[in-house]
């Protein structure tokens, strides 16, 4: 496990690399997590191939936009774009956790020349919003970034007490609820703060509508894979039922655990995205 830096235009993105080899897979964490995300599985592993594991701007350890931008869904494609041109020009292995996962479908979609496969765990498709919600999707967000912009930033007095904040929000135990706030905080004036941009919290000022959605997996021309956990998002299977049939090549398998099942069910989860890249490229 090494940490890696590198620069995406005016942007320093920070993240871990695990293993080696000539195969590249590109690990995406899910909103508000990190790198953090993937060490359960990728630690102490025997791997096939180099990984990669990003922390997105605004999350962990990399920069934040500047303070007059802002973070469209979109902006990350460019950020995997400007990644994956720095550290090779073969192609890669994605997967994604969550928004992570919903980025490398993105990607895959429009850049599929250099992509080999994609994993998704615990996230499918994209958010839609219907065409006739447009003006009041925009409206909230942009009425949401005044609310932000007043708030004061929030200090606490120990981890722990992120530690247990988070808990309240999420299905992880208290130690990988650690291992994932642990790059997300830092201490200051004798206090606790989150390290994360405050406008990451800010609602969406655009979404796609359900035609769009469609239209990105229409294509999609890699392998695909969906690693659901058994107690996972509701939403996530609202997608399948949507979606599904508009991959051309999608394969769904099921594992115990949560949203975060990779973290929960790390060996299997590793066992099931290695097999995957064997049968689409791997050496």
């Amino acid at each position: 496990m090494q940490p890696f830096l590198i620069q995406s235009g005016t942007l320093a993105l920070h993240g871990l690399t695990f293993g080696e080899g000539d195969e590249i897979v590109i690990g995406l964490h899910g909103w508000l997590d990190n790198c953090h995300s993937f060490i359960p599985m990728l630690k102490n592993t025997q791997l096939e191939g180099k990984w990669y594991c990003l922390d997105f701007p605004g999350h962990g350890h990399s920069d934040w936009r500047s303070s007059d931008a802002h973070y469209y869904f979109v902006d990350y494609i460019d950020d995997i774009y400007n990644f994956i041109t720095k550290i090779t020009n073969k192609k890669v292995h994605l997967v994604g956790h969550s928004m992570g996962a919903m980025a490398a479908g993105l990607f895959a979609s429009c850049f599929a020349e250099k992509v080999k496969s994609v994993t998704m765990i615990e996230g499918f498709g994209v958010i839609t919003t219907p065409s006739n919600d447009v003006v009041q999707q925009l409206r909230q967000a942009i009425l949401n970034r005044r609310r932000t912009n007043k708030k004061a930033p929030r200090s606490y007095e120990s981890k722990q007490t992120i530690y247990q904040a988070r808990a309240l929000m999420s299905d992880l135990p208290i130690d990988l609820i650690a291992l994932l706030m642990d790059r997300n905080i830092a201490q200051s004036g004798g206090k606790w703060v989150l390290t994360t941009d405050p406008k990451l919290k800010n609602h969406s000022g655009f979404r796609f509508d359900e035609q769009q959605c469609i239209a990105i997996i229409n294509e999609i021309n890699v392998p695909c894979q969906l690693i659901l956990g058994t107690v996972g998002y509701p939403f996530v299977r609202d997608n399948i039922n949507d979606y599904s049939r508009y991959y051309k090549d999608l394969t769904v398998t099921e594992l115990e655990g949560g949203h975060h099942c990779h973290m929960q069910n790390p060996v299997k989860c590793l066992q099931q995205i290695q097999g995957f890249m064997l049968q689409n490229g791997a050496c």
